[in-house]
């Protein structure tokens, strides 16, 4: 009986999705039978959720501003607006990161110059100091699936070049590098809420920032109207300089979102908590085999391991025929590398000239790169099971003949 067989044939649900906590469903029907789901029909902050939530979510990132919006495309948008970027504008962003992020940067007519990855899958220093003096606006930086690069250096050559920093930290919610939080390292940070996230309202996102201006110019932005940005907690003399001058984007999140977004933030920390601890049990299992290898976390970094990603040393076939067989067994990876995949720097045919885009390292590593979601209920049992089915299934690959 081969190692495979011995295995339990149960595989656990990777598809479902953790329960709202009970305060936020009894809020949610609170509102839903008052009908106050729009953020401005209180007239002060206190009865409003989306300013409650930005400003426990500010403090709980250790931020002066945070504004809510409807999704983290919305913020990343709004942030690049912020920071100048106009059409024209060439945008630096990760080789590897999901659609949503050049398409913000298309979006607003800018042009993105992508960066190369590295084994670990973060961004290639080397490559990226290469391509920050070619005349770029900003980096749109991607903490992709939660992987920190080396913040110490990015931000030093952001701030030799006059580069502004966007952190994109969509997957990166309680992870830090030396001991601060992601979205803290540039001029702002931009999260998002959607159901596969840390955080889970169906869709949303919270953008985050020090400078009063850029937070003035978000509330703008994302859809205040009259002076309805008395209703924010955060003042400033720029709202009503800027009142008339920016446009609104209609990007605001709603009650309704924020409300179940107040009862997960006090959860956030042990749900961290869950995610590391079963991620190392994951984690110790997969390292005693040959054929597949995990990214490393640099020094000083901690992350929220919700998705597992992984190398396979084996050929393209070798590859292939592991997905497959895996797929087959209950555990649906996917490979960062194929054509269809909205992750694959190739698949994004919006943008102009992209066939001519080379980034040799990215796609080679992504060719033999795959994906598993964690959602957050499974077991510690769970995660054996998934672990030693995978070394199992990368064993009959390797030696199947």
């Amino acid at each position: 009986m081969s190692d495979i067989e011995e295995l339990d044939t149960t595989a656990p649900d990777l598809h479902s999705f953790e329960p709202m906590p009970d305060e936020g469903v009894l809020r949610a029907l609170e509102l839903m039978n008052s009908g106050a789901l729009y953020r401005y029909v209180s007239a002060s902050p206190e009865g409003s959720e989306v300013a409650l939530l930005e400003k426990e979510f500010a403090e709980y990132v250790g931020a002066r501003f945070a504004v809510a919006t409807n999704s983290c495309g919305s913020a990343m948008h709004i942030a690049m607006l912020c920071s100048g970027v106009r059409p024209g504008d060439r945008v630096l962003s990760s080789g590897f990161t999901y659609t949503a992020v050049p398409s913000a940067i298309v979006g607003i007519g800018a042009v993105p110059v992508l960066v190369e990855c590295d084994e670990n899958l973060c961004i290639d220093i080397a490559d990226l100091e290469r391509k920050i003096g070619s005349g770029v606006r900003c980096l749109l930086l991607s903490h992709m699936r939660g992987h920190v690069s080396n913040m110490a250096k990015i931000v030093e050559l952001c701030q030799e070049h006059g580069v502004p920093l966007i952190e994109d930290c969509a997957h990166s919610l309680g992870a830090s590098y030396d001991g601060t939080p992601t979205g803290r390292f540039g001029a702002v940070g931009c999260f998002s809420t959607q159901s596969h996230k840390l955080l889970n309202s169906g869709e949303g996102g919270l953008l985050v920032t020090d400078d009063e201006e850029i937070a003035a110019k978000a509330v703008l932005y994302a859809g205040s109207q009259e002076t309805f940005w008395k209703r924010h907690f955060a003042q400033s003399p720029h709202l009503a300089r800027l009142q008339n001058h920016v446009p609104n984007l209609s990007s605001r999140m709603n009650n309704l979102s924020a409300a179940l977004l107040r009862a997960q933030m006090t959860v956030i920390d042990q749900r961290i908590a869950g995610y590391q601890q079963r991620y190392a049990t994951l984690s110790a299992i997969l390292s005693r085999s040959p054929h597949i290898a995990l990214p490393q976390m640099l020094p000083g970094v901690t992350r929220c391991p919700d998705t597992l990603q992984f190398r396979l040393l084996f050929s393209q076939d070798g590859v292939d025929r592991f997905v497959a067989r895996l797929g087959a067994r209950g555990l649906p990876a996917k490979l960062f590398g194929s054509p269809d995949n909205p992750r694959f720097f190739k698949s994004w045919q919006y943008i102009d000239g992209i066939e001519y885009v080379h980034l040799p390292a990215t796609e080679q590593i992504l060719k033999h790169t795959a994906d598993l979601r964690l959602p957050g209920y499974l077991t510690a049992a769970d995660m054996r099971w998934i672990g030693e089915t995978m070394c199992a299934t990368a064993d009959e690959v390797a030696h199947a003949r």
